[in-house]
């Protein structure tokens, strides 16, 4: 519905105060009511503002500010409130250029809503089209082909992770994704090129926005041309129907994840990792010594980027969440080098849609598929805490970023790990708990200033009698001598395993 043909609706006897030259010829695409001092983020462009002035106070310029930014067609200010529109409201509206009317108080916003609603609600040809081609599977990109005819531009659908997922790679594809990531609202509108994008979400409404499709729309319309309806109309209808496809596909991978949490389940609760693991791998498609790497994040999310970024790297990739870990197993291919490069690049490139969550992403070294999966894991898992201590929301750890010690702590089974420790540090942890002695403390500073006593009581601001009475007393509980190299290697170790 045009401006001008609800202005000339005698029945709702609406009041021109500014009207800019063309005024008549907006578009209304829809009708948002509303009494925030800000509403620009719940507006994305072509909608006609009614607002009942509860929020003026004096002053105009924010809220006009806010109504323009957003490409709103029109503002509609009642009466009732106020008994009259102040003339601020109607000299900030004519500097702005944005048409303004009054709305009498015996007039409902309902009536205003109803009257644009049913102009806009003409049967659509094109759309019955669309379902059509969707329904008859011939594709996204035939999907496309005929809404991109419509709108005399062609459409395309993207993924911040995966990239173009069908249609042609729009101009500024990467500010694209970058704009739908940190849009306030859905959909967005953005310009690109002097032409006006549409942005869309493409998927189920609960899904993060850094792993989900949404569809670029170039609309008819550049920065001074309003927004037509149909084609806003047909934008939305599109997106819509990408959903359903979407919906299709994830259906698809339900057998894929059900075969990965086979393989994780073996690969996390497997006393020997080979009466389960082997049979499992295989008929998730990884045949025995073939060489793989492991990848460890945290979460659903993290799971659902791994699996989104891997898609798009290496053929059959095993995703899964196991409690709070999401674990990736992945065959490693020559012909895909760099998968720790990937991850890395592909995740930094959503970070800006992440808001306060992480994705900390360790990465083993590779391994021949099997048995040895097991020490990959606890490899993967170190390189998962490197990477969840660093500051980047999307840090990226791999094996060879960890010292070889602990490379090696990684491949020893948890239980044995837990006897060592409480075999070798137990009684010195007891003392400490029982004395508040500060042995554990004490040991550290002299085994980082390699059994230095002066530099060790300096760090801990003692005398050197008290480092040299600490460690003695060290040696006494666990019957090792400090002086030697190999009982001072049995004690590092045993206090790295702590964590």
């Amino acid at each position: 519905m045009l401006l001008g043909e609800l202005l000339d609706a005698g029945a709702l006897r609406l009041r021109p105060l500014v009207l800019p030259p063309g005024a008549d010829s907006r578009p209304i695409v829809d009708v948002f009511t509303t009494d925030l001092p800000d509403p620009g983020r719940y507006l994305s462009g072509g909608e006609l503002v009614l607002t009942g002035l509860v929020w003026w106070d004096g002053t105009a310029d924010a809220f006009v500010d806010a109504v323009v930014g957003a490409g709103a067609s029109a503002l509609g200010a009642g009466e009732a409130a106020l008994g009259a529109i102040p003339a601020e409201l109607v000299d900030v509206c004519e500097r702005r250029g944005l048409p303004l009317f009054g709305v009498p108080a015996s007039v409902s916003f309902a009536d205003i809503t109803r009257k644009v609603l049913a102009e806009n609600r003409p049967a659509r040809p094109v759309g019955r089209r669309l379902l059509a081609v969707l329904a008859g599977r011939a594709g996204l990109n035939r999907l496309l082909d005929v809404a991109g005819a419509e709108l005399g531009a062609p459409c395309s659908v993207l993924s911040p992770v995966g990239g173009v997922i069908a249609g042609p790679p729009p101009p500024g594809a990467d500010a694209l994704v970058r704009a739908f990531l940190t849009a306030p609202r859905l959909p967005a509108s953005v310009t690109v090129e002097g032409r006006r994008i549409r942005l869309l979400s493409a998927d189920a409404p609960d899904r993060h926005r850094a792993v989900s499709w949404f569809v670029v729309c170039p609309m008819p319309r550049s920065k001074e041309q309003p927004a037509d309806p149909d084609a806003t109309a047909l934008a939305e209808e599109l997106a819509g129907l990408v959903a359903l496809e979407r919906a299709r596909v994830d259906a698809g991978h339900r057998a894929e994840r059900r075969l990965a949490d086979q393989v994780l389940r073996a690969l996390t609760t497997a006393s020997d990792a080979t009466a389960e693991l082997g049979p499992a791998l295989r008929i998730a498609g990884i045949a025995p010594g073939t060489p793989t790497t492991v990848l460890v994040t945290e979460g659903e999310l993290g799971a659902a980027l791994l699996s989104e970024v891997l898609r798009t790297a290496v053929p059959d990739p095993v995703v899964g969440l196991r409690g709070s870990e999401a674990i990736a197993v992945v065959p490693t291919r020559a012909d895909v080098p760099g998968l720790a490069d990937v991850v890395r690049r592909t995740l930094a490139g959503v970070a800006a849609g992440l808001g306060r969550a992480r994705v900390p992403v360790g990465l083993s070294g590779p391994v021949p598929a099997g048995p040895a999966l097991v020490a990959a894991l606890e490899e993967a898992r170190h390189a998962g805490r490197l990477a969840a201590a660093r500051t980047e929301a999307t840090a990226v750890v791999t094996a060879d970023e960890i010292d070889s010690h602990l490379l090696l702590l990684g491949s020893v089974p948890d239980e044995v790990r837990r006897a060592y420790r409480n075999r070798v540090l137990g009684p010195v942890l007891a003392y400490d708990e029982a004395h508040d002695a500060e042995l554990v403390a004490t040991l550290i500073a002299f085994l980082d200033h390699a059994g230095s006593w002066s530099r060790c009581a300096e760090e801990l601001h003692l005398h050197v009698n008290t480092v040299r009475y600490r460690i003695a007393k060290v040696e006494q509980l666990t019957g090792r001598n400090l002086g030697r190299l190999d009982d001072r290697v049995d004690l590092f170790l045993a206090l790295r395993l702590r964590s």
